[in-house]
């Protein structure tokens, strides 16, 4: 599960990450949620990836959880499955303390490294990529070919790289 505000591009990740994972042979499902206004309002995406078919398309309890704003933690936390890994973009959220899981500075790297903030949801898709080793990079550029502009795809294609980087540096056994 994917969830911020909307206008952070929290659906466009669910749909990425969705579309590579059937380009990688595998089954996806996905839900999306968001409210009436079209910025500002809570937004998520829901995504099941399995190697059969699915057969409920909505996610109960996450084994991964994408908080890109506080709203979104605070409301979505609680979801977690047990066991379950939480990731919040650690400049806008802040988690209760002793709360498990991960903060990424993901939108200061979109804005700083990248120049381009409204690439921070594609960075996400790499970081969850990196993170979990569930998709294949090949895969992951082909959504992203398919889904962006081409005047887009060259900030989107480093936001990427960066962060696979980020989330393979993330991951526990790294």
């Amino acid at each position: 599960m994917l969830a911020g505000l909307g206008g952070q591009g929290v659906i466009l990740a669910g749909a990425l990450l969705g579309q590579a994972a059937v380009a990688s042979g595998l089954y996806a499902a996905g839900a999306s949620s968001y409210g009436a206004q079209a910025r500002g309002s809570l937004s998520r995406a829901e995504l099941i990836i399995a190697m059969e078919p699915i057969d409920y398309p909505r996610v109960e309890a996450p084994d991964l959880l994408v908080a890109m704003c506080q709203e979104a933690h605070d409301a979505h936390a609680g979801l977690l499955a047990p066991g379950g890994r939480l990731l919040w973009d650690d400049g806008l959220v802040r988690p209760a303390p002793g709360g498990a899981g991960l903060g990424l500075p993901v939108a200061l790297t979109a804005r700083q490294e990248l120049g381009a903030p409204l690439a921070a949801n594609v960075l996400w898709v790499g970081v969850v990529a990196g993170v979990t080793n569930w998709w294949q990079t090949a895969a992951l550029e082909e959504a992203l070919a398919g889904a962006l502009p081409a005047r887009h795809l060259e900030v989107n294609r480093r936001a990427l790289g960066r962060g696979l980087e980020m989330g393979r540096q993330a991951r526990p056994e790294a």
